[in-house]
């Protein structure tokens, strides 16, 4: 069966030559290069070896078919003679084999990834030459070597999947580089190309997504990389387990990069984030808005969180920085309102507790009603009935308060803390 297939396959890659290359000069390469591959092949399969006639690889002549079929592939003739890419694949996986399982795991990824490279040019040649076969003993044949293909190239691009893990945490360029190169690879292995486009294995999926995860991470730390491909690598992991890495990565990639792109990101964590992480996203957001004074977006989105994060630890501070944007814009109703929402579900937090008093004696001291000189003066006495012992809270306020609503009988109580003595 190898032979038959073999010999169709060459024959088909010298007709496609022939029709592509009719000057005689071409042809007479052409001729060289298929002589090159021949040449190539007989020298593996006299070097290959055979477990079952306890015969081993001859690497010594190995190296003369490898040396000759990379120099046909770097010539750029693989596309004219895919007969090529099944040579090398075959050549590679011995190499891999050698490497693979022992202390030269990095030599046996580097030929492991050119045996998945090759499997991959080969299975997409032979699928060409399978659109156009309608013998059903070849088809099978196809089938059979197209199989092969796929099960010789999943254990050197798992062995890349793992080697690429351990190069995306390392601080080398040359490590990082290398270890995006092994995750594309294995990304379009195992989502594009038809050498994998039949293979089911129910850890295929976890597969292609760790390879997305170390590509981000290698992108996002190698020099040069472009700030459209990071993001779009880490966009990639949106929605699946890695989502909160991706956005904190991003945001982290951005935050000294790009603030408008950094804020774009910290949207749409905000809104989209899910699990244990959103309420935190959702409160960078906040806190955001709230530093850079988008004060009513700010609000909007303070609503928000209380509405769906109202019993999380983060809450308090959230109901503060709503309160503190109504203090600040003279709004001293509304914040003494939101201040007291908080204090109630609070009761131990000091800014909740002190903040209501705050509000109505800024009010107070704006206005000329007594009533609100009396509403403060309430508040702030509730201060020294519940914290005696810290007239900070209260005492400098209620003596100016009592000044002013001509109290001075009240007033002369809290002078000392006034320091008018």
């Amino acid at each position: 069966m190898k032979t038959r297939i073999t010999s169709m396959l060459a024959a088909l890659c010298a007709g496609l030559f022939m029709l592509n290359s009719t000057p005689v000069s071409a042809q007479r390469s052409g001729d060289q290069v298929e002589a090159k591959i021949k040449k190539a092949n007989q020298i593996y399969e006299y070097s290959v070896g055979n477990p079952a006639k306890n015969k081993k690889t001859d690497f010594v002549k190995m190296d003369e078919a490898k040396a000759i079929i990379e120099q046909v592939i770097n010539s750029g003739y693989g596309n004219d003679y895919p007969w090529a890419w099944k040579v090398a694949a075959d050549i590679m996986e011995e190499y891999y084999k050698k490497y693979a399982g022992n202390q030269s795991m990095n030599t046996a990824c580097e030929y492991g990834y050119k045996l998945v490279t090759y499997a991959i040019k080969a299975d997409s040649s032979i699928t060409s030459f399978s659109s156009v076969v309608t013998d059903e003993d070849i088809q099978s044949d196809i089938q059979s070597i197209k199989a092969r293909n796929c099960n010789r190239a999943l254990s050197p691009l798992l062995s890349c999947l793992q080697k690429a893990q351990e190069l995306s945490n390392s601080y080398s360029q040359a490590d990082l580089a290398l270890g995006k190169k092994y995750s594309e690879l294995i990304i379009y292995a195992l989502e594009k190309s038809s050498l994998f486009s039949a293979f089911t294995n129910e850890s295929k999926p976890e597969w292609i997504l760790y390879a997305k995860a170390f590509r981000a991470q290698c992108l996002a730390q190698l020099d040069g990389s472009k700030a459209e491909d990071v993001e779009a690598a880490y966009r990639a992991l949106y929605g699946t387990q890695y989502e909160s890495v991706a956005y904190s990565a991003l945001l982290n990639y951005f935050r000294d990069r790009n603030e408008q792109k950094y804020e774009e990101i910290l949207a749409y964590a905000a809104e989209h984030a899910t699990g244990e992480a959103a309420s935190q996203f959702a409160f960078m957001n906040i806190q955001n808005l709230y530093i850079n004074g988008r004060k009513e977006e700010c609000i909007r989105q303070i609503d928000r969180f209380l509405a769906k994060f109202g019993d999380n630890d983060q809450a308090v501070s959230v109901y503060l920085m709503k309160g503190q944007i109504y203090f600040d814009d003279k709004k001293y109703d509304m914040a003494e309102n939101v201040f007291n929402i908080a204090a109630r579900k609070y009761p131990n937090d000091e800014r909740a507790i002190t903040m209501p008093a705050k509000c109505a004696w800024m009010k107070a001291q704006s206005s000329d009603l007594k009533s609100d000189r009396e509403h403060a003066i309430s508040l702030f006495k509730e201060l020294e009935t519940k914290f005696p012992n810290n007239p900070d809270y209260w005492g400098e306020p209620l003596y100016i308060l009592y000044n002013n609503n001509q109290q001075p009988q009240l007033r002369d109580k809290y002078k000392k803390y006034y320091g008018a003595e």
